[in-house]
């Protein structure tokens, strides 16, 4: 899935560059050099724009091929019962099929869509990303004399690249300042997620580790499982997966695995923070 035109796709460059935009922070990963995080403030009175070419400036980035992963603030995703046409036809319908479902007029709208797991009653569904059509040109518009935009994707399936191909998983995220996220990934395709509010604690530094109570976040664990496994009838995860601030990640893994029997695997090291996954993820979507 991308928010990228066909007709704002330019030939492709050698090699790729993952990015991830958020409100105030750049976030990327160089394929030359996939180890390293490179990190950049959007400064007072810059805009994404300006800084991200003053980023590619930075890093001699010029004729690179870009993949573009967006936070939370740039999409909206509505989940729908799939309309029964073509797929070569609903790319086409979608504006028509979420004209009653957005509140801006559909024609300053860019749609893409993902195909779901069938609901409980065997109806096909589908997950419709919205976001707006004119930032995004500009984006597009102002960094292609440098680079090639090959992708413009978003951070929660981008996340799903960091897990094997074979992996049925669930992962709890957490950037900062953003709320706690569960998704549940398989096949490295995105079948269900849930926002889970209470944790921004998490982001909390000076909060000493020992104070945290994680009773409720265990609680909304199994809340979310039953859902998903009871209602949606998905499979339930063989493989959890955390990305949380590292310095809080050995206590969680301790009461999942005291309460689950499971024990999460970390995707978040001294390279990688939680921030920075959805950088690699879309560029893992290049390489794969």
């Amino acid at each position: 899935m991308e928010f990228l035109p066909s007709w704002l796709k330019p030939a492709q460059a050698s090699s790729a560059v993952g990015l991830y935009l958020t409100s105030n922070m750049l976030l990327a990963v160089d394929e030359l050099q996939p180890l390293v995080l490179i990190e950049r403030s959007i400064g007072a009175g810059e805009t994404v724009t300006t800084a991200l070419r003053a980023l590619i400036d930075e890093q001699q980035w010029q004729g690179r091929r870009l993949h573009i992963a967006l936070n939370r603030r740039w999409y909206k995703q509505t989940q729908i019962e799939k309309p029964t046409m073509p797929d070569e036809e609903l790319q086409q319908a979608l504006p028509w099929c979420m004209r009653d479902l957005v509140e801006q007029p559909v024609e300053t709208l860019l749609f893409d869509y993902i195909d779901l797991p069938q609901g409980p009653a065997g109806q096909a569904r589908i997950a419709v990303y919205s976001s707006e059509r004119e930032p995004l040109a500009k984006l597009v518009q102002a960094i292609t004399p440098q680079c090639d935009i090959a992708t413009i994707g978003i951070d929660e399936l981008a996340m799903a690249n960091l897990l094997k191909p074979e992996i049925r998983g669930l992962l709890l995220h957490k950037v900062p300042g953003q709320e706690l996220t569960l998704t549940f990934i398989h096949q490295r395709q995105w079948h269900f997620s849930r926002t889970i509010r209470g944790f921004q604690a998490l982001d909390d530094e000076n909060m000493p580790v020992d104070q945290f109570v994680f009773d409720n976040l265990l609680l909304e664990l199994q809340r979310s499982i039953d859902y998903a496994v009871g209602q949606l009838k998905l499979s339930a995860p063989n493989n959890w997966y955390l990305a949380l601030p590292q310095r809080v990640t050995p206590a969680i893994t301790d009461a999942i695995r005291q309460v689950f029997d499971i024990k999460p695997e970390s995707l978040t090291s001294d390279v990688f923070s939680p921030i920075g996954l959805p950088a690699l993820g879309i560029l893992k979507e290049d390489l794969a």
